[in-house]
């Protein structure tokens, strides 16, 4: 699986292309959808999400309800290439703080990831199993910048439970570019076994309704690890 390939508010967001989400719902009756083809590249494996169908809908000015699922292209150096339709996510994210009255914005956001009635988890495109993930997101601005963290815990059906983390910045040089960073990582329940990753990225808007997204990245450690040499990140966010 993927790492963690994985809305916003008025004025700058994390989320996508970052993996450090933020508090930010699309608005009531809002639509974003983002489409990417995102790629994990490790020493033994490349994972494509070609592409990644991501769709957001506000319910209400706080509430956002989430629906996203891959198709998944798996290159592995001793097994040639395997592809198929890879887990579905489903999620409610809801922003219980804002900024403008609380001096952080804050949300939290269950996300469920299930394997799909297919044979993708028999042919070892995904794990077996649902995953629950629990995250929290806050955000504070900070003179131009914004400043995100996200922090959660994850139970795994089939394996080890983990803890997710992350923390990330953006920068708008002006309305229609936004320059995004952040490290973001998984650790083990005990934190004996880590994996921590930096990204880079853009947001740059195309029209009222429509964004392009871009980032870069990989592991801080080096390819010896088994953790990602290459994170990347390329897609259309459609705002209807």
């Amino acid at each position: 699986m993927p790492f963690a390939l994985v809305a916003s508010l008025s004025g700058h967001a994390a989320g996508p292309p970052l993996i450090t989400d933020d508090p930010g719902t699309p608005g009531d009756g809002r639509w974003e959808i983002n489409l990417p083809i995102t790629l994990e590249q490790t020493r033994d494996e490349r994972i494509f999400e070609a592409p990644l169908l991501d769709i957001n809908y506000g319910l209400g000015e706080r509430t956002q309800l989430k629906f996203e699922v891959p198709w998944l292209v798996v290159d592995r150096r001793d097994n040639g290439t395997t592809d198929g339709l890879g887990n579905s996510e489903i999620g409610i994210k809801h922003r219980f703080l804002d900024e403008d009255r609380h001096g952080v914005s804050m949300s939290i956001y269950p996300q469920l990831e299930f394997n799909n009635p297919t044979s993708s988890d028999e042919r070892g495109l995904v794990d077996e199993g649902m995953r629950f993930k629990l995250p929290v997101q806050m955000t504070r601005s900070a003179g131009p910048f914004e400043w995100y963290l996200e922090a959660g815990y994850e139970f795994v059906e089939a394996s080890e439970d983990q803890w997710l983390y992350g923390v990330a910045t953006s920068y708008r040089v002006h309305g229609q570019l936004e320059l995004l960073a952040e490290v973001a990582g998984v650790a083990s329940q005990d934190f004996d076994d880590e994996a921590l990753v930096f990204n880079i990225g853009t947001k740059i808007g195309i029209n009222d309704h429509l964004n392009l997204l871009l980032s870069a990245g990989r592991s801080f450690r080096g390819s010896s690890s088994g953790e990602p040499e290459l994170l990347a990140y390329c897609g259309l966010q459609f705002l209807p």
